[in-house]
């Protein structure tokens, strides 16, 4: 067993545990802090441990300046540590408040004392809170061992840091003044502008000095600006201005890891040397708390950019199976997920079932088709989100036609006239003579209605938790509901309190989607005795090789992606069989190697007049335009990286969103030849 080195703490000037000796330690800290090289590393620790006090940050410096995370000893126990034997402790201050009884004054409803029969001033015993200190001991996490802790900012924000342009973006998110870049005369490489409240940095500085000055100007615009300082009846003079910005600038830099070995601070003897303890105790606590306050803002802002960052990152990698997801009930947890472990977060209607864990995308693509296997109401949408090509309808027009039970969502469209009414109750837009007109919204979700579900349901779960495919504000005054149960078609505005009815506001809405019947009620999808499908590994010859009859379109489509671009026989193909006693019955090909066969078959009237086929066409179009969004021959691509011995694993997960496993079904008919 590997020995545990000891480490070591550095006793305080003064010996003792009582306040007066802590006190007297930390008097002459602070003295020694301006007279020696220390400073700087004084703010270093300040970086780390800038949400304790000015006193406990100065006691841990005097005694463990390396130190990162300090608790006491139980609280180690608690999270798995052990503190290492022989470590000797930290000793910091922390409140200690107690109670005790008083006599106090009674005072009348005028806040004056009532006198007694005595002439006296009557008075009652209360209970009053005595503000006490005490010293504590804490250890620092190099003194324990144990389970491990995260101690250092997430490898992800980590990353951040490392980006200039998204550091530079949260920078300027934090700063209470616009930051522009300028040419600048002289030596100085920025400045903040009292009377045009705005930051100036220079031009042409590289990309670490210009963090640093932008963060330092950022300091002198939070603690300096003249307007502040005279409200709060504050005076600084020029020295200490920069020695605060100065100071703030180090913390921040030291705490995300920006090279800080070009700081020095060859006057802060000076300016100490001329200064009260208290005074100088004071400008310690404000560099204190900006710097906490800038840390934690940035923190939170990388947070946040870094995050749109990874989103944009992973739609581009697995933009269906993120969209499945979410269509599912389930957000991609960017904090918790990392390479091999994948983790998934429930929605409001789904936090009965808990966290998901995958291990890759290949898994959660197996459990997406095995959920739009399981028949459910969440399967048509995830099988919406995977295989778009399948469905000729939205979701609001199934709505409209009557397709179960459902409900939609309809928010004012901005860019119409109706943007005159947003958010206003219905009294107002009554008396304002204003007509809802749902040419003036438009559908931003719509999904099952379920059994009992009624409008405060709705509005609850569009509220507290939405559904994770719900990409719209929280429903609101002014939105509006339509709901079709059993048929019954009603429209619903989101007033102030409850719902008021909108008898136009369907109707409208059917006109403007134009719902009309299928031609001769005809079911393109299940309907074989007119028309079937097959797909081929040889489009000339469609009977060599791999081949699949007597199909659906969706299934004639799964196969077809199934088949190997690679194979000997020829073009794989999507073809259909005309069953309809024309002269044009038989096969013919209707798309071969992804395009689309529409030009040949138009030229033909028998094709071009059948309702059938160019229903097909429609359909097919659909799936390219979906499926293979600007690619000419989606599988030459495919073709390549499967003759690609060396690809890298990024790059096959990358063709992931391409190549889809289609969903398991039976076939009809099947032959090799």
């Amino acid at each position: 067993m590997t020995e545990q080195k000891k480490t070591t703490t550095i006793p305080l000037p003064v010996q003792g545990k009582d306040m007066d000796s802590i006190m007297q330690s930390l008097e002459s800290g602070v003295e020694e802090l301006f007279t020696s090289n220390r400073y700087q590393e004084f703010l270093k620790t300040m970086a780390k441990f800038h949400n304790y006090s000015f006193n406990n940050t100065m006691l841990i410096a005097m005694q463990r300046p390396d130190a990162t995370l300090v608790t006491s000893y139980k609280n180690w126990q608690s999270m798995g540590r052990q503190v290492m034997k022989g470590e000797k402790g930290i000793t910091i201050i922390a409140p200690a408040p107690y109670k005790k009884m008083k006599e106090k004054e009674v005072l009348d409803e005028n806040q004056r004392p009532i006198m007694g029969t005595d002439g006296k001033p009557k008075t009652e015993k209360v209970e009053v809170t005595v503000p006490h200190f005490k010293a504590v001991t804490v250890f620092d996490i190099a003194q324990t061992s144990g389970e491990p802790i995260q101690t250092l900012a997430p490898e992800l924000l980590t990353a951040a840091v490392q980006d200039f342009d998204s550091f530079m973006q949260a920078i300027q998110k934090i700063s209470p003044v616009p930051i522009r870049f300028d040419e600048i005369d002289g030596n100085a490489n920025g400045y903040y502008h009292n009377a045009d409240k705005e930051i100036v940095i220079k031009k042409g500085l590289s990309e670490s000095q210009t963090l640093k000055t932008t963060i330092h100007e950022t300091a002198h615009a939070k603690l300096h600006d003249k307007e502040i300082m005279e409200s709060l009846g504050v005076e600084k003079d020029r020295l200490t201005k920069e020695v605060e910005a100065e100071s703030v600038a180090y913390c921040v830099c030291s705490s995300f890891g920006l090279d800080t070995s070009d700081y020095s601070f060859p006057y802060i003897a000076g300016w100490s040397s001329s200064r009260e303890m208290k005074e100088m105790k004071a400008s310690m606590d404000v560099i204190r708390k900006t710097a906490g306050e800038m840390i934690d803002q940035l923190t939170e802002e990388l947070e946040i950019i870094l995050e749109e960052k990874q989103k944009t990152e992973l739609h581009e990698k697995y933009g269906i199976l993120v969209d499945a997801l979410e269509a599912a009930g389930y957000r991609y947890d960017y904090r918790e997920s990392k390479p091999g472990h994948i983790v998934l977060a429930p929605d409001g209607t789904h936090e009965i079932a808990g966290y998901l864990q995958f291990e890759s995308w290949e898994d959660i693509k197996d459990w997406l088709e095995d959920t739009i296997a399981e028949g459910t109401d969440i399967s048509e949408r995830v099988d919406r989100a995977l295989y778009p090509f399948k469905f000729d309808y939205t979701l609001e027009e199934e709505m409209f036609r009557g397709n179960g039970d459902r409900y939609a969502i309809y928010h004012v469209d901005e860019g119409t006239p109706g943007k005159q009414h947003l958010f206003m109750n219905m009294t107002m837009v009554k008396e304002d003579g204003i007509t809802i007109d749902a040419d003036n919204y438009k559908c931003v979700y719509s999904g099952r209605l379920h059994e009992n579900e009624k409008l405060d349901d709705l509005y609850a779960v569009f509220n507290d938790n939405p559904p994770a495919d719900y990409k719209a504000h929280s429903m609101s005054i002014s939105d509006v509901i339509i709901t079709n149960r059993g048929g019954d078609m009603q429209a619903y505005y989101v007033d102030r309190f409850g719902f008021a009815e909108l008898p136009d506001f369907a109707a409208q809405r059917e006109k403007i989607l134009d719902i009309v019947p299928e031609i001769e009620n005809v079911d393109y999808e299940n309907d074989l005795t007119c028309i079937s499908f097959y797909a081929a590994e040889c489009a000339e010859f469609p009977v060599m090789g791999e081949v699949h009859y007597d199909l659906t379109l969706p299934e004639a489509l799964e196969a077809y992606e199934k088949i190997p671009s690679e194979r000997m026989h020829g073009l794989k193909c999507v073809g259909f069989d005309l069953k309809d006693g024309s002269d044009y019955e038989g096969m013919q090909s209707l798309m071969i190697e992804g395009k689309i066969q529409k030009e040949f078959l138009n030229s033909i009237p028998g094709f071009r007049e059948n309702s059938y086929v160019q229903n097909a066409i429609s359909r097919v179009e659909k799936y390219l335009e979906e499926r293979h969004p600007n690619v000419e021959n989606p599988l030459k691509s495919n073709k390549k990286v499967d003759n690609e011995k060396n690809i890298s694993e990024e790059k096959n997960e990358k063709e992931l969103n391409i190549q889809m496993k289609p969903i398991p079904k039976k076939k009809r008919g099947e032959m090799s030849l």
